[in-house]
């Protein structure tokens, strides 16, 4: 079972190897020889020593664990995304295909999500789906090894169709397919995005250059397989970088042959936006209601009320404004000058600052192509430009932001597209190899490069002795600083001298000094841990587990993170996604420490609103969660963990003895306000009309539930007279009301919740999600497979 992960991945790697032979451009043994040996070298402990490829040693902080465990995280704490979002996520996903469902719907965060509508789901992005025959401990480490190996593949031929040859080719695959954002990033849904960018445009280049069925059909499926990665600002790119490629490339033929490219490209994009529309038009229509779009938006409006350019006017601001650029750009080319996991003091983090590093030998070699006077090849100067462009938006001096702002949909970044290292550390690959290609033709120029090798020389030492640590800092990043500038010094060394002695003697250093320095760098930036560590039953989730049922769990303060007991098979009543329904978010105030985090942290044991929700028990530790008051009493505890049992809560589906019919915006006051859910609703009405209702007999009806699956929910009702419906799930759109199998208006009661109005008698009441635009996703994804299916025909 240990080698099932690298078995598997290699048994992948030889059905592409024999793909690209037969229908594309085939791969030399001796450089598969070389990706495989890097494979080995990030992650030989996952792929065939039963290792994990999750920071779990983060969840010892935070959850209540038994047993012996590291004394000091080894991953980057940024990470704690990965086993608190990405895999929850993950697991849901595979229970419903399990189930032989669609993943429609996660009743397992909040009062449910959306899940084929949460990009982190990547419920049709190939290579999350290539893992699902292994166990979700494995297929991460195989999914992470199929983010390294296809980038340095199709980067490989992508720089081979470009002109570049063997060694060249090499170097720039390796400088890309380990630089600081595919490794930094490796976990995450962004790492789809920058594995199959050089997928993309190595199709357009096919589709250019020879047009055949199969290129086409190769354009149509990464494409695809890109517009499902689950990151939509990195899919922006994709789509930008590959469309000015092509776009590039068509202005390089005669004006007669270029509506055969743009006819070609259009239908392969085509057939890629039906093929994932069924993931991609649902998470276009449920993004605006979204808490990241909600942040932005604020951010967006506070922006617009700030004059334009104030930093450049006010020469005190000024230089701040010019010390914030010069900290932004530094970890371009010195990735540790603000330290590492262990030890940071940049100004965000080390992901998001240092992903834009590929390698100082790569450095030097695209800065030394940006000298004018050498003969290009195809398509250098696009990437030349788009260098230059990312630098500027990493940069981000005063008033990019509100340029931005004027650019749908680049406006909708919540980090000021600061994920653009993705292209920079591509065009610097890239440029590399073009340098790289010029010496091996003789045209390389020793003056140009002595320069080059000076000026980087003095940006690394500059870089690394600029911004010292704090003072609380001191040793550890000494440490960290020395050893990162030597390392980078000694690099540039020896790929200077790899450049000026003669080309046939030095030609394999440079991908050598690429790969020893980058994995110097990262590879210890994603931690393989023991298999036992993935998610052990404490305790206390064991006793959560036995007794829970189908009622929701909450945790007080930072016990127990949001979205991991999903793993468990429990229902949190909080939520820790960026897209996670905002209005959610405004229901949980009168218990969570802000709207405005990502992640729901309760503060209070005790509130009415737990009875709206359903949660049964609460998870604190003693003394945390203020007054618990008589509605609580605990019934577990291990010594630091005790569990809280509410004595009344309220089932999903629930009918309320009164209402309160109101067109008011302020629910959330009255969420807070109200003492009891049972005896009272607050439901959305039309403008202009208000009133209130009451039952006259409320014990006289009955309300029992039958069934409760992720995206149906079934209940019998027996009611005497005409009764409010009220429940505690997500209205985003997409749910439905089907009485005794006849469709029937919902409303929205106690803010964003489903509520509808029900007729007396014995009835059968189905309350079914479908996400809107999910059925037309679906048509045109038959269409698009039809299309396909067409198109990689050959006519007899």
């Amino acid at each position: 079972m240990s080698l099932l992960p690298g078995l598997y991945l290699a048994l992948l790697a030889l059905l592409l190897a024999w793909a690209l032979r037969r229908w594309w451009d085939p791969v030399p043994l001796r450089v598969w020889a070389v990706f495989g040996a890097v494979l080995l070298l990030l992650l030989a402990p996952v792929l065939f020593g039963g290792k994990v490829l999750l920071p779990l040693d983060i969840l010892a902080g935070i959850s209540p664990e038994g047993g012996a465990r590291p004394a000091r995280v080894q991953g980057n704490p940024l990470q704690s995304d990965l086993v608190t979002q990405v895999v929850p996520t993950l697991t849901q996903v595979r229970r419903a295909l399990a189930a032989g469902e669609w993943p429609l719907w996660n009743e397992l965060a909040g009062a449910g999500v959306p899940l084929m509508a949460d990009p982190q789901a990547q419920v049709l992005q190939p290579l999350v789906v290539l893992g699902l025959p292994l166990p979700l401990e494995q297929a991460v480490g195989v999914t992470a090894g199929l983010r390294v190996l296809l980038p340095l593949v199709f980067f490989f031929l992508l720089l081979r169709r470009q002109g570049a040859s063997e060694i060249p080719a090499t170097f720039g695959s390796v400088s890309y397919g380990l630089c600081g954002f595919l490794l930094l990033w490796l976990g995450w849904p962004l790492a789809n995005s920058a594995a199959l960018l050089p997928a993309v445009l190595y199709a357009i280049a096919m589709v250019d250059e020879r047009g055949a069925r199969r290129d086409l059909l190769l354009l149509a499926l990464t494409a695809a397989a890109a517009l499902t990665a689950g990151h939509p600002e990195t899919i922006l790119y994709i789509g930008t970088v590959g469309a000015l490629f092509a776009g590039a490339r068509l202005l390089a033929r005669p004006a007669g042959e270029r509506g055969r490219l743009v006819g070609r490209c259009a239908l392969a994009g085509a057939i890629a936006l039906g093929l994932a529309a069924p993931a991609l038009l649902p998470v276009i229509r449920y993004l605006p209601q979204t808490h990241r779009d909600r942040m932005v938006e604020i951010r967006n409006e506070r922006l617009k009320e700030e004059p334009f350019l104030l930093e450049w006017t006010v020469p005190g601001a000024r230089r701040e404004a010019l010390e914030r650029v010069a900290r932004r750009v530094t970890p371009v080319f010195a990735p540790h000058a603000f330290g590492d996991r262990r030890a940071y003091w940049g100004s965000r983090n080390l992901n998001e600052d240092a992903s834009g590093f590929a390698g100082t030998a790569a450095l030097l070699a695209a800065l030394a192509a940006f000298v004018p006077g050498a003969r290009r090849l195809r398509q250098e100067r696009l990437f030349l430009g788009l260098a230059a462009v990312s630098l500027a938006v990493l940069a981000l001096p005063p008033g990019l932001p509100r340029l931005l702002m004027a650019l749908p949909p680049f406006d909708r970044s919540p980090t000021f597209h600061q994920r653009i290292a993705l292209i920079l550390a591509f065009s610097v690959a890239f440029l590399a190899a073009c340098t790289a290609e010029r010496w091996r033709r003789g045209e390389g120029r020793r003056a140009v490069l002595i320069v080059c090798g000076l000026i980087l020389g003095g940006l690394v030492v500059w870089g690394y002795q600029a911004w010292p640590p704090p003072a609380g800092m001191a040793g550890e990043a000494a440490r960290v600083v020395f050893s990162a500038r030597v390392l980078q010094l000694i690099v540039l060394l020896l790929a200077a001298g790899a450049f000026l002695v003669p080309w046939g003697k030095a030609k394999v250093v440079l991908p050598m000094v690429a790969v020893a320095e980058l994995f110097l760098f990262y590879g210890s930036a994603n931690p393989a841990l023991p298999r036992t560590w993935f998610y052990p039953e404490t305790p206390a989730l064991a006793f959560l587990r036995e007794n829970a049922g189908d009622s929701r769990v909450a945790a007080v303060g930072g016990l127990l993170r949001p979205n991991a007991l999903a793993v468990y098979g429990l229902a949190d009543a909080r939520v820790s996604n960026p897209m996670k329904p905002y209005l959610y978010t405004e229901a949980l105030a009168p218990v969570s420490r802000s709207v405005r985090d990502i992640a729901d942290m309760m503060t209070r044991a005790e509130h009415p609103v737990y009875q709206l929700l359903g949660v049964r028990y609460v998870v604190t530790r003693p003394g945390q969660g203020g007054r618990r008051g008589q509605s609580l009493r605990p019934v577990f505890r291990d010594g630091r963990t005790i569990v809280l049992q509410r004595r009344r809560v309220l089932p999903r589906l629930f009918l309320p003895a009164a209402a309160e019919m109101s067109d008011e915006t302020d629910w959330s006051a009255w969420l807070a306000r109200n003492r009891s859910f049972a005896n009272r609703a607050l439901v959305r009405s039309p403008p202009g009309r208000s009133g209130r209702w009451s039952a006259a007999s409320p014990d006289g009806s009955k309300l029992d539930l039958l069934s409760l699956r992720p995206a149906h929910l079934v209940a019998s009702g027996s009611l005497a007279e005409d009764r409010l419906l009220a429940s505690s799930v997500y209205q985003d759109g997409g749910w439905r009301l089907l009485v005794d199998r006849r469709p029937r208006e919902t409303v929205l009661a106690n803010g964003p919740f489903v509520a509808a109005w029900l007729p007396a008698g014995e009835q059968r009441v189905d309350l079914l999600y479908r996400p809107p635009a999910f059925v037309a996703g679906m048509a045109l994804a038959a269409l698009a497979l039809a299309a396909a299916i067409v198109v990689s025909t050959p006519l007899p």
